[in-house]
Parts: structure tokens; C-alpha cells; sequence
């Protein structure tokens, strides 16, 4: 999760998905991305203000396994 306004990723990457090619990373990504999303308002510090001041978006990369950028 990342902060449009300060341009501010925490280091925390979720791990353990494993994909044998780039396409169904990314379809992956986008639909995990999707639901975080969705269900950051649930959580009482994600309020949809908080959301909007912070400009809150929710970060994922596909890249190959051992791949240190």
C-alpha cells in the first residue's frame, strides 16, 4: 500500500504466489489489488477519509523469483 502524497511505500510485500508467466501475474495482481482495496474500509484506521487524504493506492509488482529490482 502506497501514499500518493507522499509517494510513501512501507517495505511490506506479501509473498507466495508464484506464477509461470508475466500475463496471469498481473491478472493475479490486479484482482488481489482489487479486493485489498475493497476491503481496507472495513478496517476502522482505512476509513474512506483516511483513504482520500492519504490518497491510499495498493502496489504490486511482478518480477522473477531471486530478481533484486
Amino acid at each position: 500500500m502506497c501514499s500518493m502524497v507522499d509517494n510513501s511505500c512501507p517495505s511490506s510485500t506479501i509473498a507466495g504466489y508464484q506464477f509461470t508467466n508475466h500475463f496471469d501475474c498481473v491478472d493475479a495482481g490486479y484482482s488481489v489489488a482489487q479486493s485489498t482495496f475493497r476491503n481496507l474500509q472495513e478496517m476502522e484506521e482505512f476509513e474512506r477519509q483516511v483513504i482520500e487524504n492519504k490518497k491510499l493506492v495498493i502496489k504490486f509488482e511482478c518480477k522473477p523469483i531471486g530478481a533484486n529490482t
